[in-house]
């Protein structure tokens, strides 16, 4: 997988790195910032602009890889790893939402705690992450970590923001180191699988190595979409968009934009839907 060396999917890795950096005050001002930078180079001249060192950034995150490599697709789709999503979640059919190559480079700081579920457009609380390293990870590697049933603690996200405090001092919240899990070392060949909403994070990067993992998100096939997500169902709206356009102005910076800007404006919220960039995976589909 060449990801990383092509130059158009690079750009779209730091100008997802400005979306994220820019204040939620001004929702549409990071992705206009983002879309005005038209190589990396202006993208790294921007994030330094907003004090955001572009040499020490959590990671660099590719997304959907699946519409571009057939093999990760072949991947993604398999009937082996559709199945075991269904049956974790315990639903009857599940969708591809995403798949994330990151690429943690050596000086690359911490992965900030998060969920992955909390910037997906879905109301649901089926959806799970297969974390897969792409190369050995030692006992004190950039591995994930995981607080233990935090999946289940709806108390932390109903009354806390997630730049608040509470979320500085988790390991009071949940008694301790004994509530967080590593899994380190990793070989290639093994998986940690996660809750969308089991808080997360990776330490910062090994001083001598690059580390490149890849992740793969399913959620459960009748989650519906939030209708504060903003950007849902504009296309269907507006008969003045032409096949092919994106009304993009409406989406607020949340760090999976990237990912599903240019379908979130075809489905309509709170009902059933189907599409082509998030397919049924589980069952397989029939070809016609």
């Amino acid at each position: 997988m060449k990801i990383g060396e092509d130059e158009s999917r690079t750009l779209e890795a730091y100008r997802q790195k400005i979306i994220v950096a820019v204040s939620d005050s001004d929702k549409s001002k990071g992705f206009n910032l983002a879309m005005n930078c038209q190589n990396v180079k202006e993208c790294k001249q921007a994030l330094q602009r907003l004090g955001v060192p572009s040499d020490n950034l959590p990671f660099l995150q590719y997304f959907n890889c699946w519409r571009h490599v057939p093999v990760v697709e072949d991947f993604c789709k398999s009937p082996h790893m559709a199945r075991t999503a269904a049956q974790l979640l315990n639903v009857e059919s599940v969708k591809l939402y995403q798949d994330s190559l990151f690429h943690k480079r050596k000086n690359d700081g911490q992965t900030p705690w998060h969920s992955d579920a909390r910037m997906a457009p879905f109301d649901t609380s089926n959806l799970i992450t297969f974390w897969i390293p792409l190369q050995d990870v030692p006992a004190d590697g950039s591995g994930l970590s995981f607080v233990s049933k935090s999946h289940a603690d709806f108390a932390l996200a109903y009354w806390n923001e997630i730049d608040g405090e509470e979320y500085q001092r988790l390991d009071q919240r949940y008694s301790g180191v004994k509530h967080i899990f590593d899994h380190m070392p990793l070989q290639i060949g093994d998986v940690t699988v996660h809750s969308g909403w089991t808080l997360h994070c990776a330490s910062e990067g090994n001083k001598d190595t690059d580390r490149y993992a890849f992740a793969i998100s399913y959620v459960d096939s009748k989650a519906e979409i939030r209708e504060d997500v903003p950007g849902v169902g504009v296309k269907i709206k507006s008969k003045k968009l032409k096949r092919g356009q994106q009304d993009n102005s409406g989406l607020r910076d949340d760090e999976d934009i990237a990912s599903y800007a240019d379908w979130i404006g075809e489905v309509s919220p709170r009902h059933f839907f189907k599409h082509r960039l998030v397919p049924i995976v589980w069952p397989q589909q029939r070809r016609k």
